[in-house]
């Protein structure tokens, strides 16, 4: 007999991640079905699902205003369905302002939760980890001081390793090569503006600008990573090429600017040195600034725990500095040095065969 399984993932990234722990799980236990909300990667696995949330991905509560109607309305037939089909576990991905909400309406009715990919309780709003302690049966954690950290605050945490080293192919087997993003030989630079819909409006024409002055004071080519959540249309201005082909632009690009959030972890595993750029509304920064433990944004720096990355945050981030930081980039003794720093994060960040782990460990918990 099928036992229900939810699983709750919101962004892109998290629906991937979700997909591939689906996928685990099935291998693992053929017994298991599965619903929730996520995006086309869950559907393609067979996860019914209640609704597609991943164009709704916002950073901030300013920005997310908009969309907070839809995602109340979610929330409640989310709730419906899991008291209707009394799932056996349910299974939060990332997405903190929905699933650290859900997760003890969940508990309250039985369910069991796991946590998968946990929200950065040790950088802001620290009180959360109060949620993971009391309303999860276990946190799976992707960075590797997460899990001494939860555990030392009564939450059932076990390091896993990030799940990006399941997708992420060395750059080595790539063979990606420059020709295939500019048409000669020139430093290849690539821009990668975000996988939400209002990153890419605010941080695209940045990018644009920096370009056009780095490419005043040296000869270069660009290329832009379009997610595949961002609709064509907001690239149709662009006066260089545009490509899907996000992985293989990294291995062949000698530098990159890169919006922050997970990109900046997928650059440094396909070892392209990066510049860090990030802007949100400015209720947003001053809210986010008050909040933060830590005064690093860039996710590869706080992994590395030291600046494997130069950062250009909110008012930081201009086209001349911008044109400067990648400039210093270019020069090859200080890229070398930055790729030796990329090599020595991703061994800290484990090994592949994540999901499968994590599978594992869930299916464990559930056969007790």
């Amino acid at each position: 007999m099928e036992r229900w399984v939810l699983v709750s993932a919101g962004e892109a990234s998290g629906d991937l991640h979700a997909a591939n722990l689906v996928r685990a799980l099935k291998r693992q236990n053929s017994d298991l079905a599965f619903f929730g909300i996520g995006g086309v990667r869950l559907k393609a696995e067979g996860v019914d699902l209640i609704a597609n949330v991943t164009p709704l991905a916002s950073v901030g509560p300013f920005e997310g205003i908009p969309t907070y109607g839809r995602l109340i309305r979610v929330f409640y037939r989310l709730l419906e369905e899991a008291k209707k089909r009394k799932p056996h576990a349910a299974i939060l991905i990332d997405y903190p302002e929905f699933n650290m909400r859900l997760a003890p309406r969940l508990k309250r009715l039985g369910i069991r939760v796991f946590y998968y990919i946990v929200p950065q309780v040790w950088a802001w709003r620290s009180h959360r980890v109060a949620t993971l302690a009391n309303f999860t049966d276990m946190a799976l954690c992707v960075l590797p001081f997460e899990e001494s950290w939860l555990r030392r605050r009564r939450v059932n945490a076990h390091f896993v390793g990030h799940p990006l080293l399941d997708v992420v192919p060395d750059p080595q087997t790539l063979n990606a090569t420059k020709s295939e993003f500019a048409s000669d030989d020139r430093p290849l630079i690539a821009l990668l503006p975000g996988s939400r819909r209002h990153e890419v409006k605010r941080l695209l024409p940045l990018m644009l600008e920096s370009a056009q002055r780095l490419s005043k004071k040296v000869s270069v080519s660009f290329c832009i990573s379009c997610a595949t959540s961002v609709p064509k249309r907001f690239f149709a201005s662009s006066p260089y090429p545009v490509t899907e082909e996000t992985y293989r632009l990294l291995a062949a690009a000698d530098c990159a600017v890169v919006t922050s959030g997970t990109a900046t972890l997928e650059a440094a595993l396909l070892l392209c040195p990066s510049v860090v750029i990030y802007r949100v509304s400015t209720l947003t920064f001053l809210l986010l600034y008050w909040l933060l433990h830590t005064r690093t944004y860039a996710l590869c720096n706080i992994a590395a725990g030291e600046p494997v990355a130069e950062e250009l945050i909110q008012y930081r981030a201009t086209p001349d500095r911008i044109a400067k930081a990648v400039l210093r980039l270019l020069d090859e003794r200080l890229r070398l040095s930055k790729i030796e720093a990329l090599k020595k994060l991703k061994q800290r960040l484990g090994s592949a065969g994540v999901a499968s782990r994590a599978a594992s460990l869930i299916l464990n918990h559930l056969n007790r």
